[in-house]
């Protein structure tokens, strides 16, 4: 059974529960706890197992349970850390971000990610607010725009020795959360934080930042493009160019967890999760900037 293990526990406690996604010791306590009762609700899901060829083949599986979602996630994020992960005492003193290596080659080293002059980092926002962001694909785009490869320290606590990830894929999977995926109004029930639907809201987001831990050359992190003229998010970068990217992925898993959750959501969350799969659907062009169809892009990972 999956696990998740805090970075505050101690070594033996790691023995005890295997782990695969580490909670960086400066996320708060709160938060932190909240992150363990999803990866446990994803746990507990019983998957209805009757996913269409064409979203399997979209994210790679050959079939949705517990064990190949869990997989699927822990493949592409390994780390979550703090929304003030970056401050200038944090970058100047702590120097979380070190340089490993100068000169380096990368893969595809001349091509430039789809949409990256425009937009280096991948976020997900909701209304305006930054509720999760996979911030190990923005540093390996930034390392290898310098060629340098870059690692980050993430903290497992006062008197331990920080965990160094060394940056050489967008596959090292660095999430970093903010305030607003815990936000009220961002849940589908606004007056039960422990509400089931909740936990299934923010793991749709997750999965949807996995996402741009894949893709390699153009299709490196899967960058989101502008939303076209007429759209409602016309001018945001904010959509996808491409037919399997982080909205379409997001949505799937969503929709497959929204199936699972039978009576454990109501009519009133289920409508409001349907109302989220909607919305990343809507994103979704279908005919990009260049006015041709939009496609499956290359999901291969990217690394040295």
């Amino acid at each position: 059974m999956k696990k998740i293990i805090l970075a505050s526990l101690l070594a033996t406690s790691a023995l005890t529960h295997a782990s695969d996604i580490i909670v960086s010791k400066g996320v708060k306590s709160n938060l932190r706890d909240l992150i363990e009762k999803d990866l446990n609700v994803l746990d507990n899901l019983k998957f209805k197992g009757d996913t269409s060829a064409e979203d399997l083949k979209i994210i790679g599986l050959r079939k949705v349970d517990t064990n190949s979602a869990t997989g699927w996630l822990s493949e592409r994020v390994n780390y979550v850390i703090e929304e003030n992960a970056f401050t200038l005492p944090k970058l100047l003193i702590k120097k979380v971000i070190s340089v490993e290596r100068s000169g380096v080659t990368f893969p595809n080293q001349d091509v430039l990610p789809y949409g990256l002059a425009n937009n280096m980092i991948n976020e997900e926002e909701e209304k305006g607010i930054t509720v999760m962001s996979n911030i190990g694909a923005g540093i390996y785009m930034g390392g290898k725009q310098q060629k340098q490869v870059y690692s980050l320290k993430i903290s497992r606590g006062l008197l331990k020795k920080s965990i160094k990830a060394v940056v050489e894929s967008p596959r090292v999977g660095i999430i970093q959360i903010g305030e607003g995926l815990f936000m009220p109004q961002v849940n589908p029930n606004k007056t039960n934080k422990e509400a089931v639907a909740n936990s299934i809201y923010r793991l749709g987001v997750f999965f949807h930042e996995a996402r741009h831990s894949d893709g390699n050359g153009v299709s490196l992190g899967f960058t989101h493009s502008k939303c076209p003229a007429g759209h409602n998010l016309e001018g945001a970068y904010a959509c996808d160019e491409n037919l399997n990217g982080p909205y379409t992925v997001g949505a799937i898993f969503t929709a497959e967890m929204l199936k699972a959750c039978g009576d454990q959501c109501s009519e009133q969350e289920k409508s409001a999760l349907m109302a989220e799969i909607l919305d990343s659907y809507s994103r979704v062009v279908k005919i990009n900037s260049k006015g041709v169809p939009s496609t499956h892009w290359d999901a291969t990972p990217e690394s040295l």
